[in-house]
């Protein structure tokens, strides 16, 4: 397998080509003999070669990004190419920048490429392709892909890709206007199979429920916040960063690829798998977790509607769960004990509060009686401290009915420091709180 690497402007003439040719190692060395215009039109015809391969009958993948703008951000982009010797390409995606209302649909489109000879080897696009060419026309990120702008900015991409390196197997270019690296790799599948993989494994990982990530190496940390988007800020910590730089990658059918590498610490992390076990991403020696307990946290912090119920709890929770949803049905034959709440009970300003809230329903209506206190998050301990003598006006109707005691009795057990566990890290919809002190009083908290 012939290997060129750093090609970089290979054929400048002068000390530049001698400064070139201590730099890079070709297996024929016959090449040197030939006139830069030779030597660049040999290299060419390797990389079509290669291209267009046997080998190659599943295509390329093409990890591909843009430049963006002062005002966008943008992912990378999974672009596929069949290429042929007639000089003809296939390039296929579901981006969400396709036209024709092909947004997001797997859509093919043949157009013509070629290898131009400039300062070095160039892969050039030359013709209209809908799948590419919408990165570099002057469109509106915004309103993209039909709304044509007068700047002609765009999104900044190219599709003159000038060659870096590469081998059968792998081609590292950059935007020649742009300079984004563009990474070709041989595909070992169908496109249509790559994206429903890639589909799958965004899925478990980044779907957008839980959104930040700590990154260790087990000396240093740092954190990603936003991954679902394919760019992301990478920060030295998640609240009020110091230190922070928007990052873009690509998803692959087995984690994610950024853009460029990551340090961190002694570290250079660039590409991301998922652990057999479904709960980290791994890149070397770096171990990548998503943060749940803070998206739990937030999601208390604005819960408005019942989230604990008898469902999935302790023997003891549900027993005194089911007392009081008993004692509140035998006394108003309408109304029935939906659930609990971290949040406010919604009654006048006056008689608000905000702690432990349980919510009771007849037909379309509501009746909440709230206990004032503190509902934290620190880590995986969740601490619920409620003052069961603090409560809002409506517990004095029930109590009336003698359906205090029962309130009392649930929220009195209730107060404590919980260990909770996420039934999926990457995309928790409920945790299960256990009692530190009374490993037998649980319940399931969703969220």
């Amino acid at each position: 397998m012939k290997s060129y690497s750093t090609l970089c402007r290979m054929m400048l003439s002068g000390a530049a080509l001698t400064a070139l040719m201590s730099a890079c190692t070709f297996e024929q060395e016959d090449y040197f003999d030939e006139s830069a215009a030779l030597r660049i039109q040999h290299v060419n015809e390797e990389i079509k070669a290669a291209l267009c391969a046997p080998s190659s009958e599943n295509g390329w993948l093409i990890q591909y990004y843009v430049a963006g703008t002062d005002d966008y951000d943008f992912e990378g982009f999974n672009l596929f190419g069949k290429f042929y010797e007639s000089g003809k390409v296939t390039l296929s995606s579901d981006h969400r920048f396709l036209r024709n209302a092909n947004a997001g649909k797997f859509t093919e489109y043949t157009s013509y490429y070629e290898m131009l000879s400039e300062e070095g080897p160039v892969l050039c696009f030359n013709t209209w392709n809908d799948i590419l060419s919408v990165f570099v026309d002057p469109v509106s990120p915004s309103s993209a892909p039909n709304a044509l702008i007068d700047d002609g900015e765009g999104m900044n991409g190219d599709d003159r890709l000038v060659v870096v390196s590469y081998n059968s197997d792998e081609i590292l270019l950059r935007g020649e206007r742009h300079t984004q690296p563009i990474r070709f790799v041989r595909l070992d599948r169908s496109p249509e199979e790559y994206l429903a993989g890639t589909a799958s494994a965004k899925a478990i990982f980044a779907s957008g429920r839980i959104n930040e990530f700590s990154l260790s190496n087990g000396e240093a940390e740092r954190f990603i916040s936003g991954l679902s988007k394919g760019y992301f800020d990478y920060v030295d910590r998640l609240d009020d960063p110091l230190d922070k730089s928007v990052k873009s990658c690509v998803f692959t059918p087995t984690g994610f690829r950024t853009k460029n590498a990551l340090a961190l610490g002694n570290d250079t992390i660039q590409e991301f798998f998922l652990n057999d076990a479904k709960d980290a991403l791994v890149s070397g020696n770096v171990v990548m977790r998503p943060c749940w307990e803070r998206a739990v946290a937030t999601f208390l912090s604005v819960a408005n509607k019942p989230v604990i119920t008898e469902d999935g709890a302790s023997p003891s929770f549900e027993s005194l769960y089911k007392e009081l949803s008993d004692a509140v049905t035998a006394a108003y034959a309408t109304q029935t004990l939906v659930g609990i709440t971290f949040g406010n009970s919604n009654e006048s300003s006056q008689n608000r509060r905000r702690g432990l809230v349980f919510t009771m329903k007849a037909a379309s209506r509501s009746y909440m009686v709230g206990y004032e206190g503190k509902i934290t998050v620190d880590g995986n301990q969740l601490t619920i401290d409620v003052d069961v003598n603090n409560h809002s006006s409506n517990y004095n109707t029930y109590n009336s009915k003698g359906i205090g005691v029962y309130f009392d009795a649930l929220a009195s057990k209730m107060n404590g420091t919980y260990t909770m566990v996420p039934n999926n890290v990457f995309t928790a919809n409920s945790v299960t709180a256990t009692k530190n002190d009374d490993s037998s009083f649980y319940f399931v908290i969703n969220l």
